[in-house]
């Protein structure tokens, strides 16, 4: 295993960006609390790239599982096989005793957690609260051909709304945990930032927020507005959002790097710590062993509150009103 602690962390602002942009930058990864970054700062006890080192052999172990599990979702797109195997080595790594997901579509990123917690051996819970209904009608009936019944027992697939969940009740009495942030827009935004993080924060935590890629390793031309307009919200029709180094389409990364900003948090890449915290060799040899479930690039961020241990500042939430029909639908 490698030492986390033992693992200087090298912070990359992009020559490109402007003067303008350059406090936004580092604000967002700076560790301290008085906003200024020592040489010593670090992201405490997780690191994307340690993880998926530390658990190469088991990745490399699990490749036919792997792609069967992702076969049966038939969605490849949504999480290519090098992600679904990032995110089973940062469940393995960190041994978290309960992975949150919000999103959760047809269940790439639940088969990830699942598969994790199953090779765990026990402890670990998957608690997932998305709307969509494609898990238990689409997925599942899939995956009993791949899985056995006890493989399904670490995951709570709750169909419901993501704002009225009552995630103190899950979270209750837990002393780790890690959140997969893969629902969009502000609401969500304000409901994972103002509602879920202050439960998350005396606690042993890490943040995963997914469909955000690093421009520090994109290409001139995916700079490029190309026929679109700016960005105004997500809709999936073309414009991206280019906000320091983040390059996005959702609404969470502005919410999210408000928030970091605000509690002096560092918010960075697993694409940047694949980049810089693996050595050549290490690269080579993950490549040569685990093939397609090897690559630097990772398309989600990460961020902690462990960080500092605060104060820290949370904006409002308040769930809202459940309408008539709304109600009548939880009764049923």
């Amino acid at each position: 295993m490698l030492d986390y602690g033992a693992q200087a962390r090298n912070v990359f602002v992009a020559p490109s960006l402007t003067q303008a942009a350059m406090p936004v930058i580092r604000a967002c990864l700076s560790a301290e609390p008085d906003g200024l970054r020592s040489e010593e700062s670090q992201l405490p006890g997780f690191k994307p790239a340690l993880a998926y080192w530390n658990q190469r052999h088991k990745i490399a172990a699990s490749r036919d599982r792997i792609l069967a599990l992702s076969e049966a979702v038939g969605h490849p797109y949504d999480l290519w096989p090098y992600q679904f195997a990032q995110l089973m080595a940062a469940v393995l790594d960190f041994r978290p005793e309960v992975v949150l997901e919000l999103g959760r579509g047809y269940g790439n990123s639940t088969c990830a957690f699942a598969e994790a917690a199953h090779q765990s051996g026990g402890g670990i819970r998957v608690v997932s609260v998305c709307n969509s209904e494609e898990w238990s009608t689409v997925t599942v009936p899939r995956l009993r051909q791949v899985v056995s019944k006890e493989w399904f027992k670490s995951v709570q697939a709750i169909r419901g709304d993501i704002l009225q969940f009552d995630y103190g009740k899950a979270l209750s009495g837990v002393r780790s945990a890690m959140l997969f942030w893969d629902a969009h827009g502000f609401e969500v935004a304000e409901c994972v930032l103002g509602g879920i993080l202050p439960l998350f924060a005396p606690v042993d935590h890490v943040v995963l927020m997914h469909d955000l890629s690093d421009n520090r390793y994109l290409s001139r031309e995916q700079m490029e507005y190309g026929p679109n307009g700016i960005w105004k919200g997500n809709n999936w029709s073309g414009p991206r959002l280019q906000l320091g180094v983040i390059d996005t389409a959702v609404e969470q990364a502005v919410a999210s790097l408000d928030f970091a900003t605000r509690n002096h948090l560092t918010l960075d890449s697993a694409d940047h710590s694949y980049h810089t915290d693996l050595s050549p060799d290490q690269k080579d040899e993950m490549e040569a062993s685990l093939g397609n479930l090897f690559d630097t690039q990772g398309h989600w961020f990460y961020f902690t509150l462990n960080e500092h241990p605060g104060p820290y500042t949370f904006p409002h939430f308040v769930k809202p009103s459940l309408q008539p029909a709304q109600t009548e639908r939880n009764r049923q």
